[in-house]
């Protein structure tokens, strides 16, 4: 595959570059996607080395609790998002003209699976969870499933190619956010401060959208909730929405099945190899948001320059996944011990496994693309079910077995066996 992603580049003559740099359309997506990228970067880079510092102020257990919080409501998020994401940008970008209608009735949907999600994982924390610190955080932090409902005005920008603005206001949160992490630290507070602030984050952002979004002469109050057009959504949405859940429990499951055999201290080493892995998932989820307006209209006008651009997306994401995998696993033991201490060794190895399941991560994104464009919604849902059920298969088996790595391994397999399987089945139109 990457031979082939080499020969490609090679047969491109050098009049053949100057053409697609001057194209008016490249110059808009690739200043739209490097807007993302720089933004995301900084962002996460910012984040990951304040989170590092963190994990070393905490130490494994109770870096372990705040991750089993994180990673427990996240088993709920796909409830507040019902998959409407996806649907809101496909359609802003086939309907601009009913803009305030689609997102009045999104935000409203998202609003209302915030709150069904929130009083969901409250309900599951009394029931599965007996440390009543463990609870109240976990009470705590799914309130940001409420307050997410007014990111449908990022879902506008990415859709209207103007992801300058998700920047600004990501990497203003993230600034505000590292400076209450290192106050929290200096002055040594607890995680229970910590907790409030990663809640708080999602506060940050919201306010910038909604100022970004006020400086272009838009109002929320314009918005409109169309009763027909939320049915609509719905029809379309909650196969996504159940392909969410699938996402989000195989993404999150094994913090929650570590901490259950393994306890809070595992959870914070495994954590640490995950963070260390996360802070490249923005690659796709960048490339692919600001793309895929462009995939869309090369399908609405030209079928093979469509058909073009996916075989490129996947060749690309292979080869950027094999990239950041290959130095990561060689430098993991220097990485580890410089970052996090030398209380975190044993996520040594959890990163040497856990870092190449992103060439499935990565393809799979665009996989996805690809599916939605085509509205088989059916067939992403049983892409992440299957996923999802042998991650918690190989959790059973290898955790008890393995133990952290067994984990890691089980997030590998179940990320690489959906794009293979869909690869298989579906060769000739993917």
């Amino acid at each position: 595959m990457l031979n082939r992603f080499f020969e490609t580049i090679r047969k491109v003559t050098p009049e053949k570059w100057q053409w697609v740099l001057n194209h008016e359309g490249f110059k808009r997506y690739f200043a739209n996607t490097g807007w993302m990228f720089l933004g995301q970067m900084l962002s996460l880079i910012i984040s990951f080395f304040i989170g590092a510092w963190l994990a070393r102020y905490l130490g494994p257990e109770n870096y372990g609790i705040i991750s089993y919080v994180v990673a427990f409501a996240g088993l709920f998020a796909f409830i507040a998002s019902l998959g409407v994401d996806g649907i809101l940008s496909r359609e802003l970008v086939a309907h601009p003209e009913q803009r305030d209608e689609l997102m009045g009735t999104a935000f409203n949907l998202k609003l209302l699976g915030g709150v069904i999600a929130f009083l969901v994982t409250v309900v599951a924390a009394f029931i599965f969870e007996s440390v009543p610190l463990i609870r109240y955080l976990i009470i705590l932090y799914s309130l940001i499933f409420i307050v997410q409902a007014i990111n449908v005005i990022s879902i506008f920008f990415q859709a209207n190619v103007l992801s300058k603005n998700n920047v600004r206001s990501v990497l203003t949160a993230t600034i505000i956010s590292s400076v209450l992490k290192i106050i929290l630290i200096i002055s040594g507070s607890g995680i229970i401060w910590l907790a409030l602030i990663y809640f708080l984050d999602s506060v940050w952002q919201c306010l910038g959208y909604l100022v970004a979004y006020r400086r272009y002469n838009l109002k929320i109050t314009d918005w409109k909730f169309n009763k027909q057009l939320a049915k609509k959504i719905i029809s379309s949405s909650w196969f996504l929405m159940l392909s969410l859940a699938s996402v989000y429990i195989y993404m999150k499951i094994d913090q929650v099945m570590i901490g259950q055999f393994m306890g809070e201290k595992a959870v914070g080493l495994y954590a640490a190899a995950v963070k260390f892995v996360e802070i490249w998932y923005f690659v796709p989820a960048i490339i692919c948001s600001s793309l895929f307006p462009a995939i869309i209209n090369a399908k609405n006008t030209n079928y093979l320059v469509y058909k073009k651009r996916l075989k490129a997306l996947y060749i690309l994401m292979i080869g950027i996944a094999v990239i950041i995998a290959l130095p990561s696993t060689i430098l993991a033991p220097w990485a580890i011990n410089f970052l996090f201490g030398h209380e975190y060794l044993a996520s040594i190895p959890v990163l040497q496994i856990y870092i190449w399941s992103g060439v499935g991560l990565f393809l799979g994104w665009a996989i996805n693309q690809y599916l939605l464009s085509e509205n088989r919604i059916h067939t992403i849902f049983y892409y992440n079910l299957l996923a999802m059920l042998t991650n918690v298969v190989l959790n059973l088996i290898l955790i008890p077995k393995l133990g952290l790595t067994g984990a890691a391994w089980a997030t590998l397999i179940s990320y690489s066996v959906g794009p293979i399987v869909i690869w298989i089945i579906d060769r000739k139109k993917v």
